[in-house]
């Protein structure tokens, strides 16, 4: 009976998928996303929209728990509100740090998703993210795993229903 174990190696910013009974690597540079969500702080009135119909459109439920974008509002600071987004980065560590390679590239947006079915909720890809901690990847305590931003098929719902307008898809130049 073969034992052969693929490994998921993170260097040079690459994908390096290792056979370890074989020694075979396979390496892959991840394609730019079109783009990604930004938010401007100045005109964002913190209503939380973007939340709401995030959350709605992924999970048939509205709930800032399971918005893939979202605002923290620093209330007791004077009403700061911080804007989270992913930012589809080129070099991705959320999409090398999995361990069982549940995340994947959207081939019409670039963006990097996660394979729901797949994930095991370790969060490794939260802690991974450049942003932690203020992660742009939320973890789901009930189904046990990750959720992140996949761009809504090209057309992010949160930037269409922004009712200030302080959401944009900024495209990736190459």
């Amino acid at each position: 009976m073969e034992n052969k174990r693929s490994v998921i190696d993170y260097k040079n910013k690459k994908l390096t998928i290792i056979e370890k009974e074989e020694n075979s690597k396979i390496t892959i540079d991840l394609p730019l996303a079109i783009g990604h969500i930004e938010r401007n702080l100045e005109i964002c009135a913190g209503c939380r929209t973007c939340e709401a119909v995030c959350s709605l459109s992924h999970e048939e439920v509205v709930s800032p728990s399971f918005a893939r974008t979202w605002i923290i509002d620093h209330i007791l600071e004077g009403r700061r509100i911080e804007g989270i987004t992913c930012k589809q980065c080129k070099d991705a560590p959320c999409f090398y740090a999995c361990p069982v390679g549940a995340f994947y590239v959207d081939k019409k947006t670039g963006a990097r998703v996660i394979d729901e079915e797949k994930c095991i909720g370790c969060q490794a890809c939260i802690r991974a993210c450049h942003q932690y901690p203020n992660s742009a990847i939320r973890f789901d305590p009930i189904k046990k795993r990750a959720l992140k931003c996949d761009l809504c098929n090209g057309e992010p719902l949160c930037v269409k229903y922004c009712p200030e307008a302080a959401l944009k898809l900024v495209k990736e130049s190459t």
